[in-house]
């Protein structure tokens, strides 16, 4: 302390001794003259330069650059000795006044004066209050805050609820935990609080960078050697709600959502909100109906189609012959698009089902079926049981009449005669059948008409009969019967004198008067 005050004495003595104060003084004839810095200007006595130019206050200079404007209008002697690593535009270096300490500054003449940080850095305590104090300031925040290292800015420590959402004045959508706010609203909140919450400050906006130094995806934090430190808020960690049906993957100052298979990411880029590909693909499915499901879709296919598995989900023909062997049972199965045919053999039909082909029985669906016959159904066909007197024809579909007589005769004796089913055996005239209605056997005319031969007398041979006549008839010219012989007209004077009569075989003469026979 002792070599300050000494230091202090020396140069201000030396101060006295020259008539410019704060000041370059140059000699001229008769005179001096008062040269100051071109931050000053000369007062009125033009003996003392007094600060009058305000520039950048810069707090830092990192690798020669200039950097954190604290005030764009500031004397530069406040600045340099009090915040202030550089000042103006271009930006210089500060110089430690050899005069004054820390927090003082010679704006006018000699005289130290304490500098109010609070007036000339109006923002100095960000989020608190000022006070000023004799070579210095403090900030003192207000409650639920506290001061970090630096001692400049007054940190939100408080931990509340943070919302998703802010609409119409109310908070919803709260993420579970409780947060500071700068994490809630630097990362994805909408607003912070629990008695009364209140929206989090818009980005682009001074509030918003101000509680956001860094930008969106960063949160104040401090380490050890007293500077603010701004650390990458790790979203995913903090919300555990982020990325529905997707991973969050932190990333610095963000964080990013990797969306499950059939999801993709909502406008905000917070969650994964399922593709309804049948809206994207109206004929995704092909044959059937698309149904769309949380992060997938089903079609509904028509009848005779199926969906198919894994990424092959249209709806594709149902091979049903390869499928059911037993369809079309009895038949050939034809498969079509989704459907099958079945194609039958002759003689059968398909089943009411339509899965088999089964037997068609003929004989009920006509009685007109087999003429003559009987009709047996057999599988895939029928046959004519034919009745006697008729046989089948090749196919056995039809019953024909058997000509017995071609075959040895029917067997009759002397004639066949065919009929429609049957035969019939005739003999020769003269002749009769036999009770076997085949042979045939002489007819004794002369014993079964005894009076055939009347007026004569029969005799049988075979075959016929002849008559030998009496006198008085005469056999006719088949000598099968005796005619009456009419003497009268034969021998018309056979009675002579008299009348002839004819008799059965003979005459009679009736005499004329006075004759007599």
């Amino acid at each position: 302390v002792l070599v300050t005050v000494v230091f202090i004495f020396l140069s201000y003595n030396k101060m006295l001794s020259s008539p410019c104060i704060n000041g370059v003084c140059k000699n001229s004839p008769g005179s001096f003259i008062c040269e100051c810095s071109s931050e000053s200007t000369l007062d009125p006595t033009k003996t003392i330069c007094i600060e009058t130019i305000k520039g950048t206050c810069w707090q830092t200079v990192i690798d020669g650059r200039c950097e954190i404007n604290i005030n764009g209008a500031t004397l530069k002697s406040q600045c340099c000795s009090s915040l202030g690593a550089a000042w103006g535009s271009p930006c210089t270096l500060c110089q430690v006044d050899p005069i004054c300490g820390k927090g003082y500054s010679r704006i006018k003449g000699t005289q130290c004066e304490d500098i109010d940080e609070c007036e000339v850095f109006p923002g100095v305590c960000k989020n608190g209050l000022c006070v000023n104090t004799r070579g210095s300031f403090k900030c003192q925040c207000p409650s639920g805050m506290t001061l970090d290292a630096t001692g400049r800015i007054c940190l939100d420590i408080r931990l509340e609820t943070c919302f998703l959402r802010y609409e119409d004045e109310e908070c919803t959508l709260p993420i579970a935990g409780r947060h500071r706010m700068d994490a809630c609203c630097c990362s994805v909140g909408a607003a912070w609080g629990t008695e009364e919450c209140e929206e989090c400050p818009m980005r682009n906006t001074p509030e918003y960078e101000e509680l956001c130094p860094r930008g969106p995806g960063f949160a104040t934090k401090e380490i050890t050697n007293g500077k603010p430190f701004f650390k990458d808020i790790n979203e995913c960690k903090m919300i555990p709600s982020l990325c529905t049906h997707g991973k969050c993957r932190n990333t610095i100052g963000s964080f990013k959502c990797r969306c499950d298979s059939g999801f993709a990411l909502d406008s905000e880029e917070r969650n994964c909100t399922d593709i309804d590909e049948c809206r994207i693909s109206p004929d995704l499915c092909g044959r059937g109906q698309c149904v769309n499901t949380p992060g997938d879709f089903e079609c509904k296919c028509d009848e005779g189609y199926e969906s198919g598995f894994m990424m092959m989900k249209n709806c594709m023909d149902i091979d049903e012959c390869q499928r059911d062997p037993l369809l079309c049972r009895g038949g050939v199965c034809h498969n079509t698009e989704g459907s099958y045919r079945c194609e039958c053999p002759p003689g059968h039909q398909l089943s009411p089902n339509i899965s088999a082909c089964i037997d068609i029985n003929e004989c009920e669906l006509s009685a007109h079926l087999c003429p003559n016959g009987r009709c047996v159904n057999l599988i895939g066909k029928y046959q004519c049981a034919c009745n006697p007197g008729y046989h089948s024809t090749p196919d056995r579909l039809f019953c024909v009449d058997i000509d017995e007589c071609s075959i040895m005769n029917g067997g009759c004796e002397t004639f066949c005669t065919n009929s429609e089913g049957s035969y019939e055996c005739s003999c020769q005239p003269g002749f009769a059948l036999m009770p076997d209605q085949r042979s045939c056997t002489d007819i004794d005319e002369c014993e079964d008409n005894p009076n055939i031969c009347d007026g004569g007398q029969c005799t049988n041979i075979p075959g016929e009969y002849r008559c030998l006549c009496y006198d008085g008839f005469m056999a006719s010219e088949d000598m099968k019967t005796c005619v009456d012989v009419n003497e009268c007209d034969l021998n018309p004077n056979i009675c002579l004198s008299g009348t002839c009569e004819n008799t059965k075989g003979s005459f009679i003469c009736h005499c004329d008067m006075g004759y007599s026979g």
